[in-house]
């Protein structure tokens, strides 16, 4: 089990984008119609876009509710606004460099479309130290050779990347390319790994889905489909050495979203989000048991 503890994406870190931020800010002299869109024009909005709620709109703050309601992030912010469900969407590739100010050796690309992800590290003065391709064909479910001939190709949905040299200041480029295709990803988080212990069989992985199912009177059903949540169950052996600094670190991230990897193996157990609870069991002479119930984030 292995945690990444998250870099603030602000202004000041992000570098630079191949996904153009398109939509117009708003500004004060233009009337707006309704259900018009901005994007904001004061600190704290203006990567978010704002929907008019009435006609002849004029001279409105986006914070103003009698006559703007938030609609989002702008396309170019989606994977740094700490949902999981919201898409920076791109045709063909999506280029994205952020500038670290602090320790990073993880990357995690997370609900994405994509063939391959390229992630680099560049730090001043000594170049490039650390470049890597991934393909993300996923072989899950390949398990003899009629699947292999004849399953539909999948790919890899989620790619947490480790072992990157620990700089304290580096520029960390990450590319997404699908020729001929929109490439899209809800979340991309930078951060500082850390190992707490080894995760025993018997984890649990799943979803929390908010879609609408309901049946109407002459039985029929009515199905909208809506965000949904990862879940997962873990236990954990933590050396009994750690047990103080695991239970401090873990209380410090109570009501933080952080990236959660249950085991390098599946795909499934990498949940971005929080815990609903966890307890350390003092059992062994080498060894304490952590409990972790983690939910993810929309």
């Amino acid at each position: 089990m292995k945690i990444i503890r998250p870099v603030e994406v602000t202004d000041a870190v992000f570098g630079s984008s191949t996904v153009s931020e398109s939509e117009a800010q708003r500004v004060n002299a233009t009337t707006y119609a309704l259900d018009a869109v901005v994007r904001g024009d004061i600190a704290g909005t203006t990567h978010k876009l704002y929907l008019s709620l009435q006609a002849g709109n004029m001279g409105h703050a986006v914070t103003d509710p009698l006559w703007w309601v938030e609609k989002g992030p702008s396309n170019r912010w989606a994977m740094f606004d700490g949902s999981n469900s919201t898409d920076t969407t791109k045709a063909d590739s999506i280029e994205v460099v952020l500038n670290t100010t602090s320790r990073v050796d993880s990357v995690a690309l997370l609900n994405i479309s994509a063939a391959s992800a390229r992630v680099q590290m560049t730090v001043p003065g000594e170049g490039v130290v650390f470049d890597q391709t991934f393909n993300l064909v996923s072989d899950s479910g390949i398990i003899d050779w009629w699947s292999y001939f004849f399953e539909p190709i999948g790919r890899k949905t989620d790619l947490v990347v480790t072992g990157l040299p620990p700089y304290a200041s580096a520029a960390i480029t990450v590319t997404l390319t699908d020729n001929g295709s929109t490439v899209s990803i809800a979340s991309l988080v930078i951060g500082l790994g850390k190992e707490l212990g080894d995760t025993a069989m018997g984890a649990s992985v799943g979803i929390q889905d908010y879609s609408r199912k309901e049946q109407n009177q002459f039985g029929d059903f009515i199905l909208v489909e809506r965000a949904f949540s990862k879940k997962a169950t873990f236990t954990v052996w933590i050396p009994r050495g750690t047990t103080d600094e695991v239970q401090r670190l873990l209380a410090s991230y109570r009501a933080v979203p952080i990236v959660y990897v249950g085991s390098d193996e599946f795909g499934a157990t990498v949940v971005f989000g929080f815990y609903r609870d966890f307890s350390i069991s003092i059992d062994y002479p080498t060894h304490s048991v952590c409990a972790l119930e983690i939910v993810g984030l929309t």
